[in-house]
């Protein structure tokens, strides 16, 4: 069986680096970082205080203000970045079968600052005054659920929680999805917004983060000899995969 070919149309980023790929890519090569001093939430109590944040970001730019109010952060982010896109792509979805349309995106935590802060609730006045918005905010899978409600997408929708491997998943999953032909379009990716003192001190007690605070620009350093651990931070990007006959047919 002829195998069929996949292409990538569009791209969307939120990212540290900047909110566009255009932007992103020119701080990239640049040599420019993302990493500064932690500013989601109070980190004076752990050993690591520096992150990477999506400086500005503002919901409302890509969708109604009150609806972004019931969102967890992590969602607003993927569906800004599938706003961008589509956009970039040039898909007009008015001219496609919104059942062909698939959405398929990885997280490893879901809504962890939103978590955290109806746990305070709980604790403080009591579970009856936390958000009923608080299981639909906080599950991995609304990502992949808003940013197919938001764009119109109500074809094949998974949500791949394999921890720092579900971007990369997502994406191979969604090329398969293509291939076995049961969709046309896959927008596929990875979101992540968990910065709070619930993922700072779980992560802080197993000695997993960086504590080099006084530089942060240089603590990200992976594949460096004197690594001292990762660094938190969030960000989500969407990529628009088609089917090349799909895509040139458009």
């Amino acid at each position: 069986m002829e195998r069929i070919r996949v292409v990538v149309t569009g791209l969307g980023a939120m990212t540290p680096l900047g909110q566009t790929p255009e932007k992103f890519w020119e701080n990239l090569v640049a040599g420019k970082s993302g990493i500064g001093p932690m500013t989601l939430c109070d980190p004076t109590d752990y050993p690591c205080r520096i992150s990477g944040e999506v400086k500005d970001f503002d919901p409302s730019q890509y969708m109604n203000a009150r609806e972004a109010r019931r969102m967890a952060r992590f969602s607003q982010l993927a569906v800004a970045a599938a706003f961008t896109a589509v956009e970039a792509s040039r898909l007009d979805m008015s001219q496609e079968d919104p059942f062909r349309v698939g959405v398929i995106l990885g997280n490893g935590n879901g809504g962890f600052p939103t978590l955290e802060e109806n746990c305070r609730i709980l604790a403080a006045r009591g579970g009856m005054r936390m958000s009923p918005f608080f299981f639909p905010m906080v599950l991995p899978n609304m990502a992949s659920a808003n940013v197919s409600h938001y764009v119109g997408a109500r074809g094949y929708n998974s949500t791949a929680t394999t921890a720092c491997a579900a971007s990369n998943q997502a994406i191979g999953e969604a090329l398969s999805t293509l291939r076995r032909g049961d969709c046309d379009v896959a927008l596929a990716g990875g979101t992540e917004a968990g910065i709070s003192q619930l993922g700072l001190a779980g992560f802080a007690v197993m000695r997993a983060l960086s504590t080099r605070n006084e530089e942060p620009e240089k603590a990200s350093r992976p594949f460096d000899a004197q690594r001292d651990g990762f660094v938190p931070a969030e960000g989500s990007v969407i990529l628009v995969l088609e089917s090349l006959e799909h895509a040139l047919n458009r």
